[in-house]
């Protein structure tokens, strides 16, 4: 009996071209949980921040990576679950409601700094292959 199986999955890529293109231009490169916690610790270490405004700065700092909104949400979770941030609400003259302030506990800073070494060595490592 011969089973045959058909892929659903269209290429992405309809000639060697397109492929060497890739390398030229690579798609960004999401962030997981660990390395999400370590970019939202960069980011409160320097000031309070709400989240989308998290999305936003990893864009104008790092153009190469991206992190989606489902693993944000999953660092905040695991930081407010440790103790190390907590968040207020904060009115905008701009908006018509508040937005969520989020806050690095002092408790929490020095750890947060220690973390801040092996962050930026695989930042530096890794600009290197994104670009």
């Amino acid at each position: 009996m011969l089973l045959v199986v058909f892929s659903r999955r269209k290429p992405s890529r309809t000639c060697l071209a397109d492929i060497e293109q890739y390398f030229h231009q690579p798609p960004p490169q999401f962030l997981d949980l660990e390395l999400a916690v370590c970019w939202i610790l960069e980011c409160l270490l320097k000031d309070d921040s709400y989240p989308s405004c998290l999305l936003q700065k990893l864009i104008q700092a790092e153009p190469q990576l991206r992190l989606s909104e489902t693993v944000l949400q999953q660092a905040l979770d695991f930081l407010e679950q440790q103790g190390s941030i907590s968040s207020y609400t904060q009115r905008c003259p701009s908006r018509g409601r508040p937005r969520r302030m989020l806050h690095l506990q002092d408790e929490a800073r020095s750890e947060a700094e220690r973390l801040m070494a092996p962050w930026r060595t695989w930042l530096t490592s890794h600009r290197f292959a994104l670009n």
